[in-house]
């Protein structure tokens, strides 16, 4: 003989009941610190101060309300280098072709060719460069990039090699000229 099919309203229902969460406290706001709280330290920081995640960093500082480092002020006041077009391209070229150390392999034949220029216009814009101490010739065919103008400002390998350059870059500091009014002759 068939059974006849249970209903499902005399299943008992096995799923266990959960207990209620409890409420989150006024101290925080999504596992984090109360929004007033995160409002004040976001106002701290927009009048300068320090931000770091990692304790064993350091962290990265600011002064005042922009974010600048070595490498912005000298984009900003590159123009008062007066530096040659060759010597600019050649700088740039330097800022997107180093390795980990600062290092630059390359001639001034070969930079000759790539801007489309003679040797001697490249030479000139290299001493121009070592000069303003942007970059200095290492050995033949190698120039070491000031990686206190554009190197990963701020990471690991950056604090690393400013550190193993240290004597090194004690002599060649980069100096923004001032910029004088011109004096009018009578």
């Amino acid at each position: 003989m068939a059974q006849r099919l249970r209903s499902s309203a005399a299943v008992p229902s096995r799923t266990p009941q959960l207990a209620p969460v409890p409420e989150p406290g006024q101290d925080y706001v999504n596992g984090l610190e109360s929004a007033e709280a995160l409002l004040t330290k976001f106002r701290e920081l927009s009048r300068g101060g320090t931000l770091t995640y990692d304790r064993r960093r350091r962290p990265y500082a600011f002064y005042g309300t922009n974010h600048l480092s070595v490498s912005g002020v000298l984009q900003a006041n590159l123009w008062k280098f007066r530096l040659t077009t060759v010597a600019r391209d050649v700088l740039d070229y330097m800022v997107t072709n180093h390795d980990t150390k600062g290092l630059v392999t390359t001639t001034q034949v070969k930079l000759g060719e790539h801007f489309c220029c003679s040797q001697t216009k490249v030479s000139k814009a290299i001493g121009e460069l070592s000069r303003h101490n942007f970059s200095w010739k290492e050995k033949r065919g190698v120039y070491q990039l000031n990686p206190l103008y554009a190197f990963r400002w701020g990471s690991d390998k950056h604090r690393e090699l400013v550190m193993s350059l240290q004597d090194v870059l004690l002599e060649h500091q980069i100096e923004i000229p001032t910029v004088g009014k011109k004096e009018t002759s009578r």
